[in-house]
């Protein structure tokens, strides 16, 4: 059983570390760090593909004497678990290329280690080897559910044959937006899109609109929210293209995080920061099917979120798409993501 930890804890942290998973950064909580009370080493962190902290996942030690800094990825294997009678068990696993395979192979002063760190068992609890692990991974999987989300990218509107700038702007569809969105429609029903689909529809008029053309034969109640409406212009918001371009402030050679083209307007940081808890609810709640009706910018944040990226990979990692494209992405119980098709022109 082949995952990926991240760590969040390292002896050099006498406090318990807490990860923060919209700016993939720790913080120093007020309370002191097990490891560290009790002397034990080794680092401590979670399985990726399970999930990711303050969303329900599974915790991993890693028996190892290797150095890690917080935030560090290590390709581990599962050798064993603490069972707890609350449920919040502990995984043991060393490192990929480590020779062993089995709790009970661990050297006598890593067993030591680990019975220091937790030395009270009450009924049920113990140390346990991997064939207890994996039932136990098994387990927290089969309570996992698939998820399809299907992403719209609004139609043609007025400012994409007028030259002006969408972003904020509160545009309306062309008569050929309002076709395309009509058709788009039609095409999801392919997708079952019409049967048990939760449809999030960004605020803006021309996704509302585009929501209220594909409702037309999907029927769905849209959930409308300005959380995923467009990067947000400041200034820029409704002027046309060549204003936009004389009066933005000038971006640097190198990229630019947190480059905005005028004072109010929104960075790509910020951007993804608006975005980010609404992708953190939309892969942990109950929704097996999720229809999201949004915009270029915005959609292409998602995108790289749902497939797995971290901010600081955007630099070189876009999905951009055209209005009215569509994406798929189905996200299994195991957190295998699969990209169906990404941006995809149906009419």
């Amino acid at each position: 059983m082949i995952y990926t930890v991240k760590i969040e804890q390292t002896f050099d942290y006498p406090k318990r570390m807490q990860y923060i998973a919209k700016t993939d950064s720790f913080v120093e909580k007020n309370v002191d760090s097990l490891s560290y009370v009790r002397n034990v080493c080794q680092p401590y962190g979670w399985i990726k593909e399970s999930g990711t902290p303050p969303c329900e996942h599974l915790d991993v030690i890693v028996m190892t004497d290797k150095k890690y800094e917080l935030g560090d990825e290590e390709r581990i294997k599962i050798i064993g678990v603490f069972c707890r009678n609350d449920g919040d068990h502990k995984l043991v696993a060393v490192p990929e290329n480590r020779d062993i395979d089995d709790f009970s192979q661990l050297a006598d002063t890593e067993k030591e280690d680990m019975h220091r760190l937790y030395p009270r068992e009450n009924d049920g609890e113990g140390w346990f080897g991997r064939e207890k692990a994996e039932k136990i991974i098994a387990s927290f999987f089969s309570k996992r559910k698939r998820k399809t989300i299907i992403m719209v990218q609004h139609t043609e509107a007025q400012h994409h044959i007028s030259g002006m700038i969408g972003a904020w702007g509160d545009w309306e569809l062309t008569e050929f937006g309002k076709k395309q969105a009509y058709e788009i429609g039609k095409w999801l029903l392919y997708e079952d899109c019409d049967r048990c689909f939760n449809m999030y529809v960004s605020d803006l008029k021309r996704a509302v609109q585009t929501a209220e053309e594909m409702n037309k034969t999907l029927q769905l109640t849209p959930i409308i929210t300005d959380v995923i409406r467009e990067v947000n212009a400041g200034l820029g918001n409704g002027k046309s293209v060549k204003w936009y371009q004389d009066n933005k402030k000038k971006r640097g050679e190198c990229y630019d995080p947190d480059y905005k083209p005028f004072y109010d307007a929104e960075s790509d940081r910020e951007l993804w920061n608006r975005l980010y808890p609404f992708y953190r609810e939309i892969i942990s709640n109950d929704m097996e099917r999720i229809l999201i009706v949004s915009h270029g910018t915005a959609l292409s944040f998602l995108q790289s979120m749902l497939m797995g990226y971290a901010f600081k990979d955007i630099e070189k990692i876009r999905f951009n798409g055209v209005s009215g494209s569509v994406s798929k992405i189905v996200i299994d119980s195991d957190s295998k993501v699969t990209a169906c098709y990404i941006n995809q022109r149906v009419c």
